[in-house]
């Protein structure tokens, strides 16, 4: 199905989404199909600010702009300019929940990996705010077999405390368990254990969670996925709204 088959039918208005593979694409394909003629896009850390030649977003608002705020139709992006100016940060979170009613939909990436495609969470991270509907934690799997080293995890010392992968190793699946569900596959609490230190991908949601396998592109990739979903703790799982595969880019995914 597309995402929007799925996506589209949600009451919820604000969805937040962390992780790792695809956070960025996925808000805006999630902000072009979204049904509703007042909608946000924006961060709760740092992202990229699109050429406006791209054509993502209508208009581009900062804090300072939002304090008196009634916003036209169309897509808006908001976020206060970095010294560079191809990045923003986030607004102060009251600021952005006072904006939030403004819109019909809205579309936060709460995370960051710095382009990397794993990592493990820090006790600062994602930030996601109260009015949160909907929590989308993303994960792609072509890393399994690549080797566990700091060219593809974000905070390596965390990743390897939270999954018990050995630097140097390769990645497996039973090292995904503990970073998405917090349990490793003999059932030890993983996040317990690294209380203040480390944790996973949605120990600090809020609102319905759904996990999404992104950048899965052809049958073996979704093997994994669903190899990796038939691990997780059937109590974790029973947590979940859904779980999905496939691809933000191909703008297809399957229910698994």
């Amino acid at each position: 199905m597309r995402l929007n088959d799925f996506f589209g039918g949600f009451k919820q208005r604000v969805f937040s989404v962390c992780g790792c593979g695809g956070k960025t694409s996925l808000v805006w394909a999630l902000a072009s199909q979204a049904n509703g003629p007042k909608i946000l896009v924006t961060t709760t850390t740092h992202t990229q600010k699109p050429e406006e030649a791209a054509g993502l977003f209508d208009y581009f608002f900062d804090e300072t702009a939002s304090r008196n705020l009634c916003p036209p139709d169309g897509i808006a992006f908001a976020g206060n300019c970095k010294a560079s100016g191809v990045s923003v940060s986030s607004f102060s979170l009251p600021a952005l929940e006072r904006i939030i009613p403004l819109f019909d939909h809205v579309f936060i990436e709460a995370d960051g990996s710095r382009t990397k495609p794993l990592k493990a969470w820090a006790p600062y991270e994602p930030v996601i705010t109260e009015s949160t509907g909907v929590n989308i934690g993303i994960l792609p799997v072509w890393p399994l077999g690549k080797p566990v080293s700091d060219t593809l995890i974000h905070r390596l010392p965390l990743f390897t405390a939270l999954s018990g992968a050995r630097e140097g190793g390769r990645i497996k699946p039973e090292h995904y368990i503990p970073v998405i569900s917090g349990y490793s596959v003999d059932g030890v609490n993983k996040d317990a254990g690294l209380h203040n230190a480390a944790h996973s991908l949605f120990s600090i949601s809020k609102g319905q969670k759904i996990l999404f396998f992104n950048q899965v592109e052809d049958e073996r990739g979704m093997e994994n996925a669903r190899r990796i979903t038939g691990m997780l703790p059937s109590a974790f799982r029973d947590g979940l709204l859904a779980i999905i595969a496939g691809s933000v880019h191909q703008n297809c995914i399957t229910l698994l």
